[in-house]
């Protein structure tokens, strides 16, 4: 694959991982703090919608960010960062998981 390609897959993974933990704990913080859950609410239409709104400006910057200022690195595997992107969406559906249902039995 061409670097120019392999860096750009490369952005949209880290990217990606950068937007699983965003939306993680963007989803925690806002139940736990009912402001920014109707801020995002009230803003968006929908909590959710919000979210999805700002998961993703987010993830075009930190894509473009990598993209742009990061230096060629021959190194740079995109078997690991799909690794990376994999554990990362495990352990994110796993820590929002074992947070409603600690929030479900809590009350």
């Amino acid at each position: 694959m061409e670097i120019s390609k392999t860096k750009l897959v490369n952005a949209c993974i880290i990217g990606a991982i950068s937007a699983v933990i965003f939306i993680v704990v963007l989803t925690i913080v806002a139940d736990l703090y009912a402001p920014l859950k109707k801020l995002l609410k009230d803003a968006h239409y929908h909590h959710w919608v919000g979210k999805g709104i700002w998961a993703t400006i987010f993830f075009v910057a930190v894509t473009s960010g990598y993209f742009f200022i990061k230096k060629i690195d021959t190194s740079d595997s995109t078997t690991r960062f799909m690794r990376a992107l994999a554990w990362t969406l495990i352990f994110g559906a796993l820590t929002l998981f074992l947070f409603f249902t600690y929030e479900f039995f809590k009350h």
